[in-house]
């Protein structure tokens, strides 16, 4: 379901993740890597508006446009064949955001731009330009070898204010010519030499619509080593899908079902960014997508020499998503999810195609909007549909399996959802549970056969959810002689959400000795779920 308004992410918000106390570090402990604030970017083709389109012309679907760049909230977006209405469009649509940009014929205001749009309260323009794809780039309107039109490069250096170490950002954006193969391997190799000169300095972030495949020789040219030197920028959607699959097309006709064509719009950025997630945006209403390619995503985070790596883990139950407002708003659940910027995330009271919650997959629509890999596990049917669990995954995710819970056959059945992970070479395995919310004898049947299912593993597990009980209870007392309950604080309360005074959400992992907790806290969300969501950042003490 795509909303209509256009909030932006505050940086309030944003950072609230990293607000809080901290362990101290000892001097010759290294740091935790991920302190910095990502960077979610978009980039989108939006089909010039003067194409005679029909049903799919621009007046027709430019609010979808602009409300599919809302739901994703891009901090930084590149945008192919905008005409100077469009681009204006999308401004007023965007108050939040800097627009820069120039068209391709004359260098101001005639032919296709390709824009750049940026975040006004998170990033300030230290610089910017235009040069175009041509062995003449400062000339405006110029082309050369075989490109059947002009085509122009636009970038801008900005600085952004929630770098610690002020290290700028180079974006740039462009579209290569769609019929000149020769324009497009030029195009690749003079891209490739403005970011090594441009890019002194800087980090990284090219988008655009490239009109090429993957096994293309402008593609190996921007991405691949060539005469022994490093390429100043990696392709952010190989790094974060390692396996190409048949359904990687961005090239859409407006029609949401096709999907096995060709890549052609790619996302890059330099090597000191870790890529969070990179995917395509299969948006669409009624089978219509809009616009003619599929707008693509990554989200990055800025990274230095020396971080540790951190496994980011996210409990939450999401109450069917429907919020203490009486509000079922899938969109705001993402939000908290996006904001808390997790690599696992375990879900409990998830609905799938239910009467309640409008015959929407839940856990599909949770993995499109917030970027993640899913899988969803079953407890019970219900209102027409299933009810269960659900997790969520920064790495691409092996099939579940669903562990059934002692308890009364004529009570809900209790489950466990288990998943081996993969994370930095390193496997464990993640698990989901939602312990029985009346009775405390069940509640401590279900603790000891977690126990049990877990003792012999032989990789590290990491187990989380709501489990119905405070911290002084039985069933957390039987747990704790297992587990190490990483989120054992008498301030960590969880429910009621909207003034919590308990605590019954929590991360565990096992062997005790295997994560240092380098930060365990309750996000601040009194309204999207009856429950706070949990979040805790592990480090790996020894492998």
């Amino acid at each position: 379901m795509i909303r209509s308004i256009f909030p932006l992410l505050s940086l309030a918000m944003v950072s609230l993740i990293t607000a809080g106390n901290r362990p101290t570090l000892s001097a010759e402990e290294p740091k935790p890597t991920q302190s910095a604030v990502p960077i979610r970017v978009m980039s989108f083709n939006i089909r010039y508006g003067t194409a005679r389109d029909g049903d799919n012309h621009w007046d027709k679907r430019k609010d979808f446009v602009a409300e599919t760049i809302a739901t994703f909230e891009p901090d930084i977006l590149g945008t192919q064949e905008t005409i100077g209405f469009q681009r204006d469009y999308l401004a007023e649509k965007m108050p939040g955001y800097e627009v820069f940009a120039a068209g391709r014929d004359d260098g101001k205001e005639t032919g296709e731009m390709a824009a750049l749009y940026f975040r006004k309260d998170r990033f300030e323009k230290l610089d910017g330009g235009h040069f175009w794809l041509s062995e003449t780039p400062k000339q405006p309107g110029s082309k050369s070898w075989d490109s059947a039109l002009p085509r122009i490069a636009t970038w801008v250096k900005l600085k952004d204010r929630t770098a610690k170490d002020g290290l700028p950002v180079l974006f740039l954006n462009t579209h290569f010519d769609h019929r000149g193969t020769k324009a497009r391997l030029e195009s690749a190799r003079l891209i490739r030499q403005q970011l090594s000169e441009l890019g002194k300095g800087c980090r990284i972030v090219i988008t655009g619509d490239f009109n090429a495949a993957e096994a293309s020789e402008s593609y190996a040219e921007l991405f691949a080593d060539a005469a022994g030197k490093t390429s100043p920028i990696v392709d952010t959607f190989r790094i974060a899908h390692p396996k190409r699959g048949a359904d990687e097309g961005t090239f859409s006709g407006f029609q949401a079902n096709t999907i096995s064509g060709a890549r052609i719009d790619w996302i890059g950025c330099s090597r000191d960014w870790e890529i969070r997630s990179a995917g395509i945006d299969r948006t669409a209403k009624d089978g219509r997508t809009p616009s003619d390619h599929f707008p693509i995503t990554a989200v990055l985070r800025a990274t230095s020499p020396g971080e540790r790596p951190t496994l980011r883990v996210l409990s939450y139950n999401v109450h069917h998503c429907e919020g203490t407002d009486g509000k079922l708003d899938l969109l705001r659940i993402a939000r908290v999810i996006r904001a808390a910027d997790p690599d696992l995330v375990a879900l409990q009271e998830v609905d799938y195609k239910t009467k309640r919650t409008n015959g929407v997959d839940q856990t599909a629509e949770l993995a499109r909007l917030t970027g993640m890999h899913a899988r969803f596990g079953k407890a019970i049917d219900h209102a027409g549909g299933e009810y269960g669990q659900a997790i969520l995954s920064r790495f691409p995710l092996e099939a579940a399996t669903v562990h059934k819970l002692p308890g009364m056959p004529e009570r809900e059945q209790r489950i466990a959802v288990e998943i081996p992970v993969k994370w930095d070479g390193f496997d464990l395995t993640f698990v989901s549970t939602h312990l029985d919310h009346q009775l405390t004898t069940e509640r401590e049947q279900q603790a000891v056969t977690l126990n049990e299912l877990f003792a012999k593993s032989e990789k590290p597990v990491v187990l989380v959810g709501d489990f119905n009980a405070t911290p002084e209870s039985k069933p957390l007392v039987l747990l704790n002689e297992k587990w190490k309950v990483a989120t054992l604080n008498p301030k960590l309360l969880t429910v009621p959400a909207g003034k919590p005074n308990r605590q019954i959400d929590y991360v565990l992992v096992r062997p005790a000795n295997t994560f240092r907790v380098f930060k365990a806290e309750v996000i601040d969300e009194p309204v999207a779920s009856d429950h706070r969501p949990v979040f805790v950042v592990l480090q790996l003490e020894a492998k």
